[in-house]
């Protein structure tokens, strides 16, 4: 589920993407260090995809786009803290070509 405060964000995105048609994106997803390490990794590989898809809905061709879950494997924050753990629940954008 994509959170209504990021329908913004990701519609700036859908605009950049439409001015740069060969632009080739990954969208990484990541998730904190709770629970278990597998099931992160498919929450984090959901999370991703739940983002491919708005940008298809949205007229972005999903051959421009790759979808790359990492679970817990790259945290941006320590997961001792709920802040951090909130920072580690996340979704980027990696410009791939």
């Amino acid at each position: 589920i994509i959170l209504k405060e990021s329908y913004n964000e990701l519609d700036e995105l859908v605009n950049y993407l439409k001015l740069k048609p060969h632009l080739k994106i990954e969208i990484a997803g990541h998730t904190d260090s709770d629970g278990a390490e597998d099931q992160n990794l498919m929450l984090s590989q959901k999370r991703a995809e739940a983002v491919k898809n708005y940008l298809v809905s949205k007229g972005i061709n999903a051959s421009r786009m790759v979808a790359k879950g990492y679970g817990e494997a790259k945290p941006i924050a320590e997961n001792e803290t709920e802040a951090g753990k909130a920072l580690n629940r996340r979704t980027e954008i990696n410009v791939l070509e």
